[in-house]
């Protein structure tokens, strides 16, 4: 029992030891399995011997008995998967009946036969079942045509003893330990040969007798088949990613980026002057009203103009970028009061002269109305032109929409 411990310890150590290396190298250049995919169903038959207290009473091969198996399972990867299984299984042995837990009335009707001998031992058999979920590793690296392979598992279950008594025999049940390794041979796409030994360890009561030892169980062999269920049976390998040439790109990701620059610098210049000459504006105002009132003889006309207000196309609504240039402008007119305003509507080209005649007075009249809006009570006085004062060509699109505007003009007398 200690050798076939120590076995299952280095068969441990073996199955955690490659489950965190192989998988991690190799194989890990397969993709993991869907929910769907490398299911598969196996069952077989064979032998199993207990190894129980004083089960070495009777020879090794009076104690061969019978076991069947079943199980579903599934794999993850190509080193790692897992497994339910249910065994059936006989056990033949032998049983002292003054170190069990059962009665001498339980043992003559559930697990001794025969008569006792000189040393007090009598022969007992019974049935079991062991249920147990297990861990599998395949040893080898994956190929979907390899013959053979080598698979260690590990796992945990419960059994459940039944004897052959009148009344059902007695029933007890242990949790167990198991483990052991598979040899498969693959016969074709979905169809394999498994020949696989292992051993079940459970406490050592579970005979029905109590020893000296911590455990006991059973030593399997068997010889089965394992079928691969679904249409997936195989794993697929990682593609590696395309990389993509971006250089042929570049020359016009540069363009564009330096034609953006260029129009924020152009817009940032703009906004420059306008800042400069709305401060000369001010300044030129700010001197006038301080000085002394001329002579009518003395008076003479100031005119300022500022930067055109623009529209779009066919319409007389004014846009936020030119509400944000009158809100400059009446800032001004509120300070002096005596600053008179004109206004003059423009139009392009588009659309009959009559039209473009009445367009332009809208336009003028749209400002003068955002004017008063913003306090500004300055005399405001409105022309309108049309196209006939027009300022760019009308033949272009950028030319056009210089042509949509109305003109600010201030007077100081």
């Amino acid at each position: 029992m200690k050798k076939i411990l120590f076995l299952i310890f280095i068969t441990a150590a073996v199955v955690n030891a490659y489950s965190q290396t192989n998988d991690s190298a190799e194989n890990r250049q397969y993709l993991t399995s869907k929910a769907t995919q490398n299911w598969f169903i196996s069952f077989g038959g064979g032998a199993n011997i207990y190894f129980g207290e004083f089960d070495k009473h009777e020879s090794l091969g009076k104690r061969i008995s019978y076991i069947g198996k079943l199980s579903v399972g599934k794999w993850f990867s190509p080193s790692v998967g897992f497994r339910a299984q249910f065994d059936i299984a006989g056990m033949k042995g032998f049983l002292n009946p003054y170190s069990t837990q059962f009665t001498v009335t339980d043992i003559a009707r559930n697990h001794a036969y025969g008569a006792m001998d000189e040393y007090g031992y009598s022969k007992e058999k019974f049935n079991y079942f062991n249920s147990h979920l297990d861990l599998l590793v395949s040893i080898f690296k994956y190929r979907e045509n390899r013959f053979y392979q080598l698979i260690p598992y590990l796992g945990v279950g419960y059994a459940f003893r039944f004897g052959y008594g009148e009344n059902g025999g007695i029933h007890e049940g242990e949790f167990t330990l198991n483990a052991g390794i598979i040899n498969r041979f693959r016969l074709s796409k979905s169809l394999d040969l498994d020949f696989e030994t292992g051993m079940m360890f459970v406490n050592q009561r579970f005979d029905g007798s109590y020893g000296g030892q911590m455990l006991e169980g059973g030593f399997t062999a068997t010889l089965g088949l394992n079928i691969k269920l679904g249409k997936t049976k195989t794993f697929a390998r990682q593609q590696k990613p395309v990389e993509c040439d971006y250089s042929k790109y570049e020359q016009q990701i540069s363009d564009i980026r330096n034609n953006y620059d260029n129009k924020i610098k152009q817009l940032s210049d703009d906004l420059s002057k306008a800042q400069i000459k709305i401060s000369d504006c001010e300044k030129q105002l700010n001197e006038k009203t301080q000085s002394e009132k001329p002579t009518v003889d003395e008076q003479k006309t100031i005119k300022e103009t500022f930067e055109a207000v623009l529209f779009e196309t066919n319409s007389d609504k004014l846009k936020d970028a030119a509400k944000s240039q009158i809100d400059k402008v009446a800032d001004i007119l509120k300070k002096y009061s005596n600053v008179t305003v004109k206004l003059s509507g423009h139009a392009d080209s588009q659309g009959s002269i009559s039209y473009n005649q009445k367009l332009s007075q809208r336009r003028a009249e749209a400002v003068k109305k955002y004017l008063h809006e913003k306090g500004v009570n300055n005399v405001i006085e409105i022309a309108a032109y049309g196209e006939e004062r027009s300022v760019a060509t009308n033949k272009t699109t950028e030319g056009r929409a210089k042509n949509r505007r109305t003109e600010i003009e201030i007077y100081i007398k």
